[in-house]
């Protein structure tokens, strides 16, 4: 009897698991990263490294959601700030991989999941849709970077992240002034 419970515990515990455990890019670097840290003797990274995977994921959805502002925006104003954000995340990026590299973390090469899903929303639109679906999104995501970022740059494990992060609450912080500026503009 006791055994029949225990099986159907762990069964359970595995479908519970298997529920909750989605392929997201983002979860599996991070996941890979502690695992990496674990390894290596270097405890308590996880805020850290999914951090990290988050901010890689957010900074390829900008450029992606820029190059297609880029090509299919109407707005002038939208050509102009999606030139601007594609540029400034491709150095975050860029910054973040060779910052990853330093302290051996593991970031997604592709989307997680719900950057996905904003991707996918924002380039069903065309015309004047697009461009403030575009503009909405840059605007929510980077109101959510900053909060990322500002609690990354006081509470990160790593010394290294929080000095990525402190550097890049600047940029994030004109990029959020900017997208509402640009908001109102167009509405």
């Amino acid at each position: 009897m006791k055994r029949t419970i225990l099986t159907y515990l762990a069964a359970g515990s595995l479908l519970f698991l298997g529920a909750c455990n989605s392929n997201d890019s983002i979860k599996a670097a991070a996941d890979q990263s502690v695992a990496q840290l674990e390894q290596a003797g270097i405890n308590n990274m996880h805020n850290d490294a999914l951090f990290a995977a988050e901010a890689a994921s957010a900074n390829m959805l900008q450029l992606q959601l820029s190059q297609e502002a880029i090509s299919r925006g109407v707005s002038p104003e939208v050509k102009t700030m999606s030139q601007e954000m594609e540029n400034a995340h491709e150095q975050m990026l860029n910054e973040l991989q060779t910052l990853s590299t330093d302290v051996n973390l593991v970031l997604p090469q592709n989307l997680g999941n719900a950057h996905q899903d904003v991707f996918e929303e924002v380039t069903s639109k065309s015309g004047i849709a697009f461009d403030l679906a575009y503009i909405r999104e840059v605007r929510y995501l980077h109101d959510q970077l900053m909060d990322r970022y500002e609690d990354m740059a006081e509470n990160g494990v790593s010394m290294e992240i929080k000095q990525y992060a402190s550097r890049q609450l600047p940029l994030i912080k004109q990029h959020l002034d900017q997208a509402e500026a640009l908001e109102k503009k167009i509405q």
